[in-house]
């Protein structure tokens, strides 16, 4: 991996460097596979791409098409060695929604009845149909837009609520 592509005060460009100590279980071009230093407990991997990208809004497509494919390598080996009930596959951008590694990553976290994991969504409350129609909108109008503008920062569809 080249100089350039690492952030030198970035933990997981130390992992994949080689400089911060962890347990590697698959590395490809674009991705490396790891156990996190505190799991929730055993088959608990993160992915990540090799080369530091900050969050999932600074993602390039082909280092998500690499991270997409070793996500679910993980999650199939997961699977073969440890037998989970379900599993959660976590990944979280800025610090409002707990990421805490400025390297974007991906959690596989296999799941069993009465582990520690927390629940992850809130229940169920009421909604206002006239704010789901207009998120709805608005979002069918940036996926259509051409060029995508958004994928830059840019555009008509930065407004935040």
């Amino acid at each position: 991996m080249r100089a350039e592509h690492h952030d030198p005060d970035c933990v997981f460009c130390g992992v994949e460097a080689g400089t911060q100590p962890a347990r590697v279980v698959a590395t490809t071009p674009d991705t490396l596979t790891f156990l996190p230093l505190n799991p929730v407990h055993p088959g608990h991997v993160l992915v990540a791409p090799s080369r530091h990208v900050a969050d999932i809004w600074d993602l390039d497509e082909a280092t998500a098409a690499g991270v997409g494919k070793a996500v679910l390598r993980a999650a199939h080996a997961v699977r073969a060695v440890h037998r989970p009930e379900g599993l959660n596959v976590i990944q979280s951008s800025g610090a409002v929604a707990t990421q805490s590694v400025f390297h974007l990553h991906v959690h596989v976290v296999p799941r069993f009845t009465g582990d520690r994991m927390p629940r992850l969504w809130p229940e169920p409350a009421e909604t206002d149909a006239d704010r789901l129609d207009d998120s709805a909108r608005r979002l069918r109008a940036a996926l259509d837009a051409p060029g995508k503008p958004f994928l830059r920062g840019e555009g008509p569809f930065l407004q935040h609520e």
